[in-house]
């Protein structure tokens, strides 16, 4: 087994998208929980004043029906259904609320991921050994920690908040059951925020060191990165041949511009570079290509069996080659130049013409 202090290295762009794809990011369960219950407790006014009317019409409408018809099994159905279906019309913005919430967090913390690599079956779950590692792991005692951390603030917040108004609940009776809705709901606001906005802060530390946690899990041993590298290039050999192949396509290309050039200059064993001007045709003198020692040696091969003139000029060529790639006109600078090796070019085709 590798030691965890040989991992060194940063987890490449391709481990993280391979742990990506399975669900394996950091976030924090403890967040979304939070941030749901922030938002819940912000709008506590709202939604309980929603549950208790809708809740007491309910309990109405079960009272009148409860008086007016006699159940037997020809209804029961019925008024079960019903009672199913005002239930779900109280909940059901409670649940959307929820979800939404959860989907929010979960975006904000991962952005958009969809998977179902987790819910796969794996049995190395079910070993027992791992789980017995896992009770007693340093994440689990850490997360025992933080869970009792947590109790004991919620619990030192709830005595504090009630401490100064446990006179006012114990004569709550006196209130009447519209004043009695309004304190309770306020008592409970008021707890509600104060704990959620302790969670929330909970939940950004803890977002926080599973961020790190996960880049430290996610690093790398040099050799891991090297057989990583070496699964992206593929086998040594089949690069090896693609290489060569592209470079037998590369020579392919370059001969068949040579077959196309006017006249291939030298300087005159080390560079060769192949020109093209016809008149009529090119703006300018255009280089078809250029080599150094051995592609120069084949250009100047395959200028000699094509008939092309190989003339030698070391200056030009050496600056024609540093300033210029295949397929770029030559700089007017070098016009003068050309044109001197042109005439030359010129001259001895009229000689060949006349010998002829």
């Amino acid at each position: 087994m590798e030691d965890k202090h040989s991992k060194t290295e940063q987890a490449t762009p391709k481990r993280l998208s391979d742990s990506r794809k399975k669900g394996q990011v950091a976030k924090s369960k403890d967040f979304n929980s939070a941030v749901s219950f922030l938002f819940f407790a912000l709008l506590l006014g709202v939604l309980g004043q929603y549950l208790f009317s809708n809740s007491l019409e309910m309990l109405k409408s079960f009272l009148v029906s409860g008086y007016s018809e006699n159940l037997s099994p020809g209804n029961a159905g019925t008024i079960l259904f019903d009672s199913i279906e005002n239930i779900f019309k109280i909940f059901i913005p409670f649940g959307l609320l929820a979800v939404v919430l959860g989907v929010a967090t979960n975006l904000v913390q991962t952005g958009f991921m969809f998977t179902i690599e987790p819910l796969k079956p794996d049995f190395k779950r079910l070993n027992p050994i791992e789980g017995f590692k896992n009770i007693f792991s340093a994440r689990s005692i850490f997360n025992l920690g933080k869970n009792l951390l947590k109790l004991a603030l919620v619990s030192y917040i709830t005595y504090s908040g009630l401490k100064g108004i446990i006179v006012q609940i114990i004569n709550s009776g006196q209130m009447g059951i519209e004043n009695l809705y309004t304190f309770f709901t306020g008592i409970v606001r008021t707890l509600s925020i104060n704990i959620a906005v302790l969670m929330t802060g909970i939940g950004i530390i803890d977002f926080i060191f599973q961020k790190r946690d996960f880049k430290k899990r996610m690093m790398m041993t040099k050799q891991e990165v090297k057989e990583e590298y070496r699964q992206m290039e593929g086998d040594p050999k089949i690069k090896a041949a693609r290489q060569q192949r592209q470079r037998q396509l590369s020579m392919s290309r370059t001969m068949q511009n040579v077959e196309e050039s006017t006249v291939v200059i030298t300087n005159p064993t080390h560079i060769a570079i192949a020109l093209r001007y016809r008149q009529g045709e090119d703006q300018a003198p255009v280089v078809m290509a250029k080599g150094l020692d051995f592609m120069a040696m084949k250009i100047k091969e395959k200028a000699r069996e094509k008939g092309i003139p190989v003339i030698e000029n070391k200056p030009l060529a050496r600056a024609m080659y540093h300033s210029v790639e295949a397929g770029d006109f030559v700089p007017v600078e070098l016009y003068q130049a050309i044109a001197e090796v042109l005439a030359m070019v010129y001259q001895m085709e009229k000689k060949n013409k006349r010998t002829f």
